[in-house]
């Protein structure tokens, strides 16, 4: 039946109201008849359902569309966020809505419609059971976020208007089932909150976290809003204080600035609880200043105020006015001991700064007719291009969780181009960064103006400079080094095409008097001839019959060591060595099982023979740099020179599974400083084990 409730309808017209009031504070040349025909279309579409909270379903679109209208979006965004659902839930198709306001709302419209159209309540009927339905839930789940990145690679509007629609139904979500509730509350923490925040949409961000922490952790959650009630009288003062002489300096120097008290938002609060195994009473940098100024140059004025008023603390001050972060927010950061002789942070920024750092990407409609910041926001470019590869949606989860992971390093190009990279992250990953064919065809690197392996990590502030070869080839041993998602998706779809592979043979034996450190032609290599890892028997504890699963988490292919770990009631899963996934101390070792690619990881014995300039701790750096390879060392020995300085000659007798692994090995020593030359010798097989 119709919603005919007078309450419920001055409800809605309240809402409209709003909303319009909200377009015409903050949209650039408002459309008020179209935004008024959108929603009149989208109140009789919808006037026969109600929410499951009782009210009528406009209230929904109505909201998406006022948070859409805060962030100052255009009418296109707003207009298809009232309309978002139209065509999933009533009678009106998508022609319909192409007639009735054009192509560019239809196109929007249409976009968030294929995302929510991959319906999850079809599983019971196909007679599936609890744990099939589970995971044919996570796949489709996989599969919504998978479609959303590719529509946002279109127009990123896409994702705002999803963002706004995941935003309200978190207000509302005491009315789903509990278990529903789970589910979306994890989905938001670890996908969309995060992509708000590589968006630089804080607010939305913070709100989005602060719900589902309260959906997921209600206790926790309780705890710290009854410690901050308790606490806000005092905070309040406190901040009111340093306000005033904040207000007084600054005005001497002729700055005019709002200062504002910035409170942290709960999740975050409960975040510095666990990382510093606090009590809230113990977290002082809950009070934060936030000061607002018109230039860039009144930012460093006020810094300097700061600085002379309070003691800054060593090592907290962070320029992002110079150095934006990756999604362009731009601001400094100080932390003072305070006129109580506490830590206070404080930020200093512009407004427009302030505005992008609120509505992120969002905010260049506030002041640009249209999109830009294609430089700035280049992270997204990246994450819609993680939809290109097409196995495991598991893997494609993974990847995208490390690729929202927002710690980062920042390093420099040879002609000073700032990268910005995943913490962790490798030589490898950079020559990645700057073009595919770069990564593919690198040899080595000079960080620093100095020769390192493709494996070493690097650190903010390190100047990269990348060595090809047009001969080089990739190796599948290059995955354990890869810690960006994107980098790993090149090389494995690479990996994947390779169809040629065959056993290699040994080339002709060297003539006598040769002396080739790269020399390794009496080391047989067992190659793969696929890189699927489904068409690789693999052994466990020596039986080839026994069914294994392939871990998404580090995607061994043929060639990687490998080792298995029994899941209970899943058999064994095959992860490489140094997966991370492995490293916990919590992890069971007694489920780990010896497991190898059928005829195809033998291991040699090969003897390395290396000459360095001998100094303290030479020989330990050796051996640190072989095991850090993942290498068994089954032979050392050493001969000492008879004064500090000269050149000590030391051998090694170590177990090699192929030329790929060797070459790693000769690399990493020859990165240690003072080694001269590192050869193969090529009796390695007489050596007794």
């Amino acid at each position: 039946m119709q919603l005919k409730d007078p309450l419920y309808g001055l409800r809605i017209q309240a809402d409209y109201r709003k909303l319009r009031a909200t377009v015409e504070k903050n949209t650039r040349n408002p459309d008020l008849d179209l935004l008024k025909r959108a929603f009149q279309f989208a109140n009789r579409a919808h006037r026969e359902q109600r929410r499951l909270s009782g009210e009528p379903y406009i209230i929904h679109p109505l909201a998406v569309g006022v948070l859409l209208a805060e962030q100052g979006l255009d009418n296109a965004t707003i207009c298809a966020g009232l309309l978002h659902d139209v065509v999933e839930d009533t009678a009106f198709g998508e022609e319909t809505i192409q007639s009735e306001f054009g192509s560019e709302i239809h196109a929007l419209v249409k976009a968030v419609t294929k995302i929510s159209n991959v319906k999850k309540d079809r599983a019971r009927a196909m007679g599936m059971a609890g744990p099939e339905i589970k995971r044919l839930k996570e796949r489709e789940a996989a599969e919504n976020i998978r479609l959303m990145l590719l529509a946002t690679a279109r127009d990123v509007r896409v994702i705002l208007i999803k963002l706004a629609d995941k935003l309200h139904n978190m207000r509302t979500l005491q009315f789903q089932k509990p278990e529903k509730v789970e589910r979306i509350a994890n989905e938001v923490m670890q996908i969309y909150a995060p992509i708000a925040g590589r968006l630089g949409m804080f607010r939305v961000k913070s709100e989005l976290e602060d719900l589902a922490f309260m959906r997921l952790n209600p206790e926790g959650y309780r705890v710290i809003l009854e410690g901050l009630k308790q606490s806000r009288g005092d905070l309040e003062d406190f901040l009111e204080t340093v306000r005033k002489i904040l207000k007084r300096r600054l005005s001497e120097i002729k700055i005019e600035a709002r200062i504002d008290g910035r409170a942290k938002h709960m999740y975050s609060i409960h975040q510095k609880m666990m990382n510093q195994d606090k009590t809230l009473g113990q977290i002082y940098d809950l009070r934060g200043i936030r000061i607002i100024v018109e230039e860039i140059r009144d930012c460093y004025g006020a810094l300097g105020i700061v600085h002379t008023l309070w003691t800054p603390i060593h090592g907290r001050f962070k320029d992002y006015v110079a150095t934006p972060k990756v999604n362009g927010y731009q601001s400094l950061h100080t932390t003072v001991l305070g006129p109580d002789g506490r830590p206070l942070e404080i930020q200093i920024r512009t407004r427009d700064m302030d505005e992008r750092a609120e509505y992120g990407i969002a905010a260049h409609w506030l002041y640009k007719s249209g999109i830009d910041g294609a430089e700035r926001h280049r992270w997204l470019q990246r994450l819609t291009g993680l939809t290109e590869y097409v196995g495991d949606t598991g893997e494609f989860i993974e990847d995208l969780k490390q690729e929202l992971d927002a710690e980062e390093v920042y390093v420099f190009t040879p002609k000073g181009d700032i990268i910005d990279l995943p913490v962790g992250s490798t030589v490898l990953d950079f020559a990645f960064r700057i073009h595919t064919h770069v990564g593919l065809r690198c040899k080595g690197a000079r960080v620093n103006d100095r020769m390192v392996p493709l494996r070493t990590e690097l650190k903010s502030g390190d100047r990269v400079e990348v060595l090809t070869d047009k001969n080089a080839t990739p190796s599948p041993n290059w995955l354990r080094y890869l810690q960006s998602p994107r980098a790993s998706q090149k090389l494995r779809a690479y990996l994947r095409k390779q169809q040629d592979d065959e056993d290699v043979q040994p080339p002709e034996t060297p003539t006598e008097g040769t002396n080739d450190s790269n020399n390794v032609a009496e080391l047989r290599i067992r190659r793969a001839k696929t890189t699927d890892p489904r068409r690789v028997p693999i052994e466990v504890a020596g039986e080839n019959d026994i069914p294994v699963r392939y871990a998404g988490c580090c995607t061994p292919v043929p060639g990687d060591r490998i080792v298995g770990f029994i899941t209970r009631g899943r058999g064994v899963t095959v992860h490489r060595v140094d997966c991370p996934n492995l490293a916990g101390e919590s992890l069971e070792k007694d489920r780990l099982i010896q497991v190898r690619w059928e005829g195809l990881t033998e291991k040699y014995p090969v003897q390395i023979d290396i000459h360095a300039r001998d100094r303290q701790g030479l020989y330990l750096d050796l051996v640190g740099e072989i095991t850090k390879t993942h290498t068994n060392i089954l032979k050392a020995e050493a001969d000492l020179p008879r004064s500090q300085g000269d050149l000590m000659r030391a051998r090694f007798l170590i177990e090699v599974e192929h030329v790929d692994h060797l070459r790693d090995i000769i690399d990493s020593v020859m990165s240690v400083p003072g080694v001269v030359s590192v050869e193969r010798m090529q009796d390695a097989k007489k050596q007794p084990h």
